[in-house]
């Protein structure tokens, strides 16, 4: 569920930000009490440094924190696909 509503409408989309060196993926979806308004959730970080995405997740605070259960790797793809699964229950909370 996104942060901010109690219940979603529709579709629920994951988006990419990319800006340089860095990737955001977020969840948006709307709002089931307010129709047309869209909510926006963050779920990971990836951050190219030293030749090797590194991961990091959002914590209670909002703020990002590496993750330590994914190792870096120069391959985006791996790195995405350990996030889809979560494993540890980091990124896709509710």
């Amino acid at each position: 569920m996104l942060k901010g509503c109690a219940s979603h409408v529709g579709l629920v989309y994951v988006t990419k930000n990319s800006v340089r060196n860095e990737r955001i993926y977020s969840r948006e979806g709307t709002c089931a009490t307010e129709r047309y308004q869209w909510d926006k959730m963050h779920i990971a970080r990836f951050y190219w440094e030293e030749n090797q995405w590194k991961v990091y997740a959002r914590d209670e605070q909002s703020s990002w924190n590496p993750v330590d259960v994914i190792t870096p790797c120069s391959d985006f793809e791996n790195v995405l696909e350990q996030v889809e699964r979560d494993e540890a229950g980091l990124f896709w909370r509710t």
